[in-house]
């Protein structure tokens, strides 16, 4: 945290002393919450639903290759005093070998649904970058920077731009949709 406060005080200073330099009147500085901006756009709202989707899916596969262990666990239980050892012994490898293959599933579930929600995150990311790009230009940034990043603690709601960037992007897609 000190490394993005400093940052952002050199920053504000090097900005500072550039616009005096250059006779500047003023310099005027943005600020973007993107996490804000992923939740609350109408992109990010229908990508958050998709990956729930996924995410409900891939639950209902696991569920069932965990109930299908279950039912083998509670068949050795009823079973044990009527199998012979050897019989024993292969139901208990048999679910030990499924209780692996359970974890190891688990784990996959878990990196893809991280994988889909990188991908997704990273793709709107990109979108929303074009879009402060435009915004920047447009309303004579000097910096925009991430809310969230770089130890800003405080910052008036007149220099955060949050609202504007969401509606922006979500009038792209709209445009982007006929």
């Amino acid at each position: 945290m000190k490394k993005g406060f400093l940052f952002s005080a050199v920053m504000i200073a090097v900005l500072l002393a550039h616009g005096i330099g250059l006779g500047e009147d003023s310099i005027k500085i943005g600020l973007v919450d993107l996490q804000r901006c992923l939740q609350e756009s109408k992109e990010g709202q229908k990508v958050i639903n998709l990956l729930k989707d996924k995410k409900a899916a891939l639950q209902r596969q696991f569920d069932t290759k965990q109930k299908e262990l279950l039912e083998l666990r509670q068949e050795l239980e009823k079973q044990a005093m009527m199998l012979s050892m050897d019989a024993q012994e292969d139901k208990k490898k048999t679910i030990e070998r499924k209780t692996r293959e359970l974890e190891y599933f688990y784990k996959d579930l878990n990196e893809e649904m991280i994988r889909a929600q990188e991908k997704e995150k990273k793709e709107i990311l990109k979108e929303l970058s074009k879009i402060i790009e435009k915004i920047g230009a447009e309303g004579n940034y000097t910096l925009i920077t991430e809310r969230k990043a770089g130890g800003v603690l405080y910052c008036a709601d007149s220099v955060d731009i949050t609202e504007k960037v969401i509606k922006a992007y979500d009038q792209m897609k709209e445009e982007s949709k006929k």
